[in-house]
């Protein structure tokens, strides 16, 4: 469990700090032309960490259940998780997965500004993407609700709203009042709600 929570915030700080404008900042001019390799550089670090905490979630949690397994469940949690990865899906339908995985860097030098997407899921929703991983998370407990699975659920909706409020500070940065009216129309995680 101690390992789990030692992932997890390594996690978390590396992925926040290192998604942060200044932090950015001085990493292009420590990096000059090698910066076009960071966002590949920071993929990998976050998909090393998340590696390793699912290896710890599937294969090292002993933990004990909180639930009584049941088919119900069982099928509201396939039922969420299906619901879950078709929304990150769809968001991901708003993203150029050559900018978000890095690969769109390295040929091209020059970063031109983005575009505020506020259609297909963005239309609901400013943080789909998180969205569908709050449903995703919530399914998987439901499944296999262990108290390492527990651990991991708080702290993913912790870090999910955390998250979420710092990349909408850097999102105002960029986009100013057009971000800011974006958000008193659309709720950052749940339609209508929140």
């Amino acid at each position: 469990m101690i390992l789990l929570v030692i992932l997890w915030v390594l996690f978390f700080v590396s992925h926040s700090l290192l998604a942060a404008n200044k932090v950015k900042a001085s990493a292009q001019k420590l990096m000059g032309h090698s910066f076009i390799y960071y966002r590949i550089l920071y993929n990998l670090l976050s998909l090393g960490f998340l590696s390793w905490i699912l290896y710890v979630l599937l294969f090292k949690d002993n933990s004990p259940l909180l639930l009584e397994p049941t088919v119900l469940n069982d099928v509201i949690g396939i039922g969420l998780t299906i619901v879950g990865v078709l929304i990150i899906v769809l968001a991901f339908r708003n993203y150029d997965l050559g900018e978000f995985t890095g690969i769109k860097q390295l040929s091209k030098q020059i970063h031109h500004p983005e575009k505020l997407v506020i259609k297909g899921l963005n239309a609901y929703v400013r943080n789909p993407l998180y969205t569908g991983i709050i449903v995703l998370v919530a399914g998987y407990f439901l499944m296999r609700p262990t108290w390492m699975n527990l651990v991991s659920l708080v702290a993913m909706y912790i870090y999910i709203y955390i998250g979420a409020s710092l990349e909408e500070k850097k999102l105002e940065e960029v986009f100013g009042e057009e971000y800011r009216a974006y958000q008193r129309k659309v709720k950052m995680l749940v339609p209508f709600l929140f």
